[in-house]
This record gives C-alpha cells, structure tokens and sequence, in this order.
C-alpha cells in the first residue's frame, strides 16, 4: 500500500506480517515500535524517530533514512538491502546479524558497535567512523572502506573479497593471517 504517513506520532506499536511499499513516514515518531516479518519496501523514514524500537526479521529494501533516529534500538536480523542512511543517528544501537548489502554509511559514527556476522557486501563506508567496532565473521566484500576510521577494530575472519583497504585507518586493527595477505595484496605485494 502507498501512504503519506508524515507527521504521525505512534509510540509503543507493534507490528507483525505487515508490508508496505512506497510509503512515507517522515518526520514520524515511532518510538518503541516492535516489528516482525514486515516488508517496508521504497518506503521514506527521513527524521523520523525510532528510538528504542524492536526490529525483528523486518525487511527495509531500498528505504530512506535520512536524519532518523534509532537510538537506543534493536536491529535483529533485519535486511536492510540498498537503503540510505544520511545523518542517521545509530548511537546505543545493537544490531544482530541481518543483511545491509550495498547500504550508503557515509560518515555515519558506528564507533564501538559488535556487528559481528552482518553481511555488509558492497555497503559504502566512506568517511564511516569504525573505531572498536567488533566486524568478527562479517561480510565485508566489495566494501568502500575510502577514508573510513577503522582504529582497534576486530577484521578476524570477515570476509574481504574485492576490499580495498588501502585508504582505511587501520591503526590498532585487529586482523588474522589470511587478511594479512589480502592486505599486502592491496599494496602490491607478492606473497609466496
């Protein structure tokens, strides 16, 4: 169903089995919502307001969340493939498994979140701060890690097929032998 949903405030809903396509929900306040198994396909969620919310099984293709607030929320293996994330507030976020394919987090603070086992493949990190972030057996390949703050964070095992990490700030990063060849690949270097 297409709806313009702007401006609404519902706090303390749950939904489950719900779809919805083309929708826009912005400026809405949909604190402490609580999905499941819901389909939000186009859909806009520009500024609106998620804090705290419960999202379980939910899949968010192509949406916008430009200037949202999640703060506080929980992503549970939720697929969030191809949507926009500008100015997005991810502050006290746990995200839990779940696929973020070719999602745009440009210059988002992700700083110290475990997205441990989240496929991430050809998500845009660009100018992404992901200090102390714990990345253990994500899915990182074709990744844009461009300018992106990756100090004291835990690579072991993520799979980085096609990453360039070259531009990354890898200070203090955690990595095991097998990246580490990947690495120098990055630079050039033959390993034998």
């Amino acid at each position: 169903m297409e709806q313009d949903l702007e401006a609404h405030q519902w706090d303390d809903l749950e939904w489950e089995n719900c779809q919805f396509t083309k929708c826009r929900f912005r400026g809405v306040r949909l604190s402490e919502l609580h999905t499941k198994d819901c389909s939000f396909d186009e859909c806009d969620f520009s500024g609106a307001i998620l804090a705290s919310s419960h999202l379980r099984s939910t899949s968010f293709l192509n949406c916008r969340f430009e200037g949202a607030d999640f703060f506080g929320a929980r992503i549970e293996k939720c697929r969030m493939v191809a949507s926009e994330f500008e100015g997005t507030n991810f502050a006290a976020v746990t995200i839990k498994g779940g696929d973020w394919s070719f999602v745009n987090l440009r210059y988002q603070q992700l700083e110290g979140l475990d997205l441990t086992h989240v496929r991430f493949k050809g998500a845009d990190f660009m100018g992404a701060s992901l200090k102390k972030c714990n990345l253990q057996d994500a899915i990182l390949d074709e990744a844009n890690f461009f300018q992106t703050k990756m100090q004291n964070a835990d690579l072991r095992r993520a799979s980085l097929n096609k990453t360039d990490l070259r531009h990354a700030e890898l200070k203090g990063a955690r990595i095991d032998i097998a990246q580490a060849i990947h690495f120098a690949q990055c630079f050039g270097i033959t390993v034998e």
